[in-house]
This record gives structure tokens, C-alpha cells and sequence, in this order.
């Protein structure tokens, strides 16, 4: 268990520490972006998923030297398969940032990503389905259902983005609701916690240290943005973690907005080509600093589209505390149904 902590502290001072540097090389280097949803569209430093990627590394390869050297154990493969996906997935945000795929490379790619995780075949096979029930899939889950799990969690949450403290903001929420499920669980169960989980727990945390830090200079007004290659890293730690702890039905909850947010894009791409409308990527800026968008075509162009008294700071900080709702009721909810079943994965 002290992994877990090992690594939220560790990721958390490295992000902390390093990110003023950071903001000042990258704004020396011209590494800046437009901040589109601020009036006169400032420039502000643009790649701290560096940053963030390296904190979550580096507090995994901490706290597997010392399983290693400290705890004379032998390191559980699952979880530097999970590191190798995060990496892979950081080099997939930095070619990004660079080359700017098409769309259509960019929602493939992130499945490159999954192999680390799939040839290893992390996780169980067996899986508890809603309303279907327990299904063995043997071969199939790590050749197809991991590959499609981290595909999807980490395009969605590349796009589920694009406002000050959104992406860090929605990664702190998700994140430490699975570390708490997983201290919470054996409380709930009276069995001692499984290693799979203490894993999960470990990558979790990593990213709950890493994406609280990150929020301290990311938040509105924002000094720095992620780019992609902070937030593809993000949906792989995640999606790593959920994996590993063999979280279906709490994973299903957790992003069943940002599978909204997939669809209402979708929606919006049909509506575009049909009305042959121009297609606008961000929200703009009435006089008074409110957000005027074209249509909830978006998670975070619903409540802008419906209120127009909505700011991106008032914004962002409602979608966060939806998703805190959303994903401690999901974490309280399987735990207290657990002696019925429920709440196994």
C-alpha cells in the first residue's frame, strides 16, 4: 500500500517543482499557444504534458526500484506494461503536437499504445457485464477488449479538453476515485487487497499526484497548456489503472461522459456536412467574457449552449464537480453492493 503514496507524492513534487522552469524555457523557445476563450487571445506556454508525462514515469520506476530493492520482491510484469503504454502514448502526443495528424490517424493511433498492455495480457478474462451478467472471453480480451478500452479512454480523453483545468481537473477526479476504491475496497470485502489492485492503486495515484500539480498552473487563466502530449499520457495512465484493477463497471461509469462527448462530436460533424456550416473547433467570446457557442455539440458546450451567463471558469469547474459526482457515487455505490455481487469486477 505505501506504493500508492510513494507515487501521488513523488509525481506531485516533480510537476510542482519543475513546471515554472518549464513555463519559462518553453515561452523562451516560442513553444507558446493561443488561449482562444480569453479576450485578445494571449499567448501562453504550450507543452507541459512533458512535464506531466515524466512525473508519472518517473514515480512508477521509483516505486518498482523499490519493490525491488527495498522490499526484495519480484516487480508484477502488468505493471511496466502499463508503464511502457504511457510512454508509448507520450511519443504518440509529441508527434502530434508536432505533425498534427488528420482526425482519423489520431483516433487510430492511441491503439498502438495498447500493445504493451495486450501482449502481456493484463487483466482478467472474465468479465461482469450489466444486465448480460459473467462472460469468460478467454483469447479475446487482451487481442481485442484491452486494445478497444484504451483506444477509446484515451481518444476521448484527448478530446474531452480544450478549456483551462478541464484535462487536469476531470484526470484528479478519475484518478483518486480509483485510488480510493481500491483503499476502500478491502474494508467493504473483509479480504486482504489483491496485487492487481495495489497496481492500479500505484498508477492511479501517479496521475492523481501529477494532474493536482498540474492544475496549480493550469487552471484559469491558465500558464501553460498540456497539449497532446500530456493528454494522450493521461487517458493511458487511466486506462492502465482500470485495467489492471479489473474495473469494468467502474470504468463504464467513470467515462460514460466522455462517450457523450464522443457521440455529441459525431453529432455535430453530421450536422456540419448536412447544413454545410462552417465547422468551428472552440467557443467564442461575447463582451462581457461569457462563452457563445454554436450548439451543445460537446460536453463542455452544453451548459454555455443553454446558459448564457456561462464563463469558462464557471465552465470548467461545474463540468469538474459532475464528474466528482459522478465517479465517488459510482466508487460508493459498487462498494456498498458488493455482498451482493454487484460491485465485483
Amino acid at each position: 500500500m505505501y506504493t500508492i503514496v510513494v507515487a501521488v507524492i513523488i509525481a506531485f513534487l516533480i510537476v510542482l517543482l519543475a513546471m515554472p522552469t518549464t513555463i519559462r524555457t518553453l515561452r523562451e523557445k516560442g513553444k507558446v499557444g493561443i488561449d482562444v476563450h480569453k479576450s485578445g487571445g494571449p499567448e501562453v506556454a504550450k507543452g507541459g504534458g512533458y512535464i506531466v508525462l515524466f512525473a508519472i514515469v518517473t514515480s512508477l520506476l521509483v516505486v518498482i526500484g523499490c519493490t525491488t530493492f527495498l522490499s526484495a520482491k519480484a516487480v508484477d510484469p502488468a505493471i511496466l506494461a502499463a508503464l511502457v503504454s504511457i510512454l508509448m502514448a507520450g511519443m504518440i502526443g509529441l508527434l502530434d503536437d508536432n505533425l498534427d495528424f488528420r482526425n482519423r490517424t489520431k483516433i487510430v493511433l492511441p491503439l498502438i499504445a495498447s500493445i504493451p498492455m495486450a501482449v502481456m495480457a493484463v487483466g482478467t478474462t472474465i468479465m461482469s457485464i450489466p444486465f448480460v451478467g459473467t462472460i469468460e472471453f478467454g483469447a479475446l480480451y487482451p487481442l481485442i477488449i484491452v486494445p478497444l478500452t484504451m483506444t477509446f479512454i484515451i481518444d476521448s480523453t484527448n478530446m474531452y479538453g480544450g478549456m483551462n483545468g478541464l484535462e487536469a481537473g476531470l484526470a484528479a477526479v478519475n484518478s483518486s476515485a480509483v485510488v480510493s476504491y481500491v483503499l476502500l475496497l478491502p474494508l467493504f470485502t473483509g479480504t486482504a487487497i489483491m496485487q492487481s489492485q495495489i497496481d492500479a492503486g500505484t498508477v492511479a495515484a501517479a496521475l492523481l499526484g501529477a494532474a493536482v500539480a498540474f492544475l496549480v498552473y493550469n487552471k484559469c487563466p491558465a500558464k501553460i497548456l498540456p497539449g497532446d502530449v500530456g493528454r494522450l499520457p493521461i487517458g493511458a495512465a487511466i486506462a492502465a489503472a482500470l485495467i489492471l484493477g479489473n474495473m469494468d463497471r467502474l470504468a463504464l461509469i467513470i467515462f460514460a461522459p466522455f462517450a457523450a462527448n464522443f457521440l455529441l462530436y459525431i453529432l455535430y460533424r453530421i450536422h456540419v456536412k448536412k447544413t454545410g456550416m462552417d465547422y468551428v473547433k472552440f467557443a467564442s467570446l461575447r463582451e462581457d467574457g461569457t462563452l457563445q457557442v454554436v450548439g451543445p455539440f460537446t460536453m463542455y458546450w452544453v451548459l454555455p449552449h443553454f446558459f448564457k451567463n456561462m464563463t469558462e471558469k464557471k465552465n470548467v469547474i461545474l463540468l469538474v464537480i459532475f464528474q466528482a459526482l459522478l465517479a465517488y457515487g459510482a466508487v460508493f455505490l459498487l462498494l456498498i453492493a458488493y455482498p451482493w455481487g454487484v460491485g465485483l469486477f
